[in-house]
């Protein structure tokens, strides 16, 4: 039975309205009744400092004139109401988060006095905007931070944020939930809490390994000593005890907490090695174990990358966490009920459904030079047997120097050009400014683009597509792109797609194929696309998942973030 694809809800597109997101935020109510003139205690005190503050901002101002000037957060006595309470609970809890507690010091501070109660509901009122806003949408704006982080966080509206306070039956309720309401969200909250907990502890995660050699199944020495710690302390190997991960080497015992994995379940777990020195088969299986949490290439082997994800720091790790706090904050809101999802740091893609993760691909991302932006829009076709027309930039870089040396390349790899005869070209004299025409492949086989593109228009010239090179999917690290996104079972994606609204989505779709004819296929439905650069998450089993930080990404936000400062673990 065909369903199509949904990008909203109806309660979504309600919330929407009210500027407050989707489902990411907590149901805002509606602006409080009006309260009889007999029973406005506050209006004495507190009318006309309000009415100063916010003469700018009518909307605030309403909200306030609509629950008759009574007070959120301060009684008139200076005490504290519940949802003041639930406020400053909160305000200081929000290093828990990655978020700066200086930035809501003030708020923290003020004085409780009768005389200045009305000062601390104003200072409190900024207080809860200024944290609303940050733990639901960001600190940062991202394309500050790098003009390739193109994502737009969609802000709350302060005036729905302080109408669903004010209308809130259960106020410290409603602030908990302005934060992302994502379990993975949650989970990376308590990982980086308990990773800051490690780095105050030297030694925690065992030894370094030193450099050296690549170190493989046989290999002996001190080395070997050093990584069957490690991955012990790590809990990639070696045994668990009430909870601790324990390994022991040349005689000392290193304990971690660390509660990754489940040895209960592993066949290497209750086997300690005859001679701890050598890298045995079991050793092996923990490198590999490790190399999955990290998108490594599952091989055992120790070599230069796989060292140098094993020695980072558990300070590192949070602080890595801390930076993908963030991210998940800039995307909360509704992302399509039915929605892709590309992660540019991990190579990979998924198209979720209602929750479920129905597809999923290895893919490859631009180069360090030609960087794959982050953004969201929505793919509203797709291109059977697409033409690649080829960007001036890439012509005069690549293509130039190759036909300097053979004017018979274009033709012999199934390129045309339009405007000139490359044979009737002195292409020793042709400059970047004066290149003749332009340059298209036709479809087929040898296409750049492969077989079919997937397209959602958008102002950086992104797209998702097939690729002849397929060998580079075999590879860790796989930044090989001009930017566009290669993506590895495109002939699948275009079958899930089309399933949509095709009753043979595999045999239309060979048909268009076969008949080496362009084909445009439009989508009934659109479906959202979000390029993302996440490098940690919670995966299958409660695992933690890092990847390297391609472009430096994560170094941008982390020094964004100790400017606006958050303290991070690493300093």
């Amino acid at each position: 039975m065909k369903r199509p694809f949904l990008t909203a809800t109806c309660c979504a597109a309600g919330l929407l309205m009210l500027g407050i997101g989707g489902a990411a935020f907590p149901a805002a109510a509606q602006m409080p009744a009006p309260v009889a003139d007999s029973a406005i205690v506050a209006d004495t005190w507190l009318r006309p400092a309000v009415e100063a503050e916010f003469r700018d901002q009518p909307d605030l101002l309403a909200v306030y004139a609509a629950r008759g000037f009574q007070p959120l957060w301060i009684r008139e006595d200076g005490g504290a109401t519940e949802g003041g309470a639930a406020l400053l609970a909160a305000l200081s809890d929000a290093p828990r988060h990655a978020l700066p507690a200086d930035r809501y010091a003030r708020a923290l501070a003020s004085a409780g006095a009768q005389s200045q109660a009305a000062v601390r509901e104003l200072t409190l009122t900024r207080a809860f905007l200024d944290y609303a806003r940050d733990i639901s949408s960001g600190l940062l704006t991202p394309r500050a931070v790098d003009r390739d982080m193109a994502l737009r966080p969609q802000r709350p509206e302060p005036a729905a944020l302080l109408a669903g306070m004010s209308a809130a039956a259960d106020p410290a309720r409603y602030i908990e939930a302005l934060a992302p309401a994502d379990a993975e969200y949650t989970a990376l909250v308590a990982r980086m809490a308990e990773l800051r907990r490690l780095a105050s502890q030297p030694g925690s995660w065992g030894p370094t390994v030193d450099e050296g050699p690549t170190l493989r199944e046989g290999s002996t020495g001190s080395r070997v000593l050093q990584l069957r710690a490690r991955l012990t302390a790590l809990g990639d190997h070696g045994r668990v005890t009430q909870g601790l991960v324990e390994a022991r080497a040349e005689g000392t015992v290193i304990v971690a907490a660390n509660d990754v994995t489940t040895d209960a379940v592993r066949s290497d777990a209750a086997k300690p090695a005859a001679d701890p020195s050598v890298f045995d088969a079991a050793l092996a299986e923990a490198v590999r174990r490790f190399q999955r949490r990290h998108g490594l290439n599952e091989d055992g082997a120790v070599g230069p990358a796989t060292r140098a994800q094993l020695n980072l720091s558990p300070a590192f790790r949070a602080d890595q966490i801390a930076v993908n706090l963030e991210r998940i904050r800039w995307l909360n809101r509704d992302l399509g009920r039915s929605h892709i999802m590309v992660n540019i740091a991990g190579f990979s893609m998924r198209v979720m459904d209602d929750g479920r993760e129905i597809f999923q691909s290895r893919v490859v991302v631009g180069t360090k030079r030609h960087q794959t932006p982050e953004f969201s829009d929505e793919m509203d076709h797709l291109v059977i047997n697409p033409t690649w027309f080829v960007p001036r930039s890439i012509a005069v870089n690549e293509f130039l120097p190759k036909l300097r040396e053979d004017p018979g390349y274009l033709e012999r790899r199934g390129y045309v050009l339009k405007g000139a005869d490359p044979w009737a070209v002195d292409w020793e004299s042709v400059t970047p400014s004066t290149f003749p025409g332009t340059i298209r492949q036709v479809p087929g086989e040898e296409n750049a683009l492969g077989r079919v593109k997937f397209m959602f228009p958008n102002d950086y010239s992104i797209y998702l597509h097939d690729t002849p090179q397929r060998h580079l999917f075999a590879r860790d690290l796989r930044a090989y792109s001009h930017g566009c996104v290669r993506v590895e079972k495109p002939q699948e994606l275009a079958h899930l797609l089309l399933s949509y609204q095709e009753a043979d989505p595999a045999g239309a779709f060979q048909r268009w194929l076969d008949s080496g004819r362009e084909r445009y296929v439009t989508l009934e439905e659109h479906l959202p696309v979000h390029i993302t650069y996440r490098t940690a998450w919670v995966g299958d089993a409660g695992l933690d998942q890092f990847r390297g930080d391609i472009y430096g990404r994560d170094e941008k936000v982390m020094a964004a973030l100790r400017k606006v400062g958050v303290a991070l673990a690493g300093g």
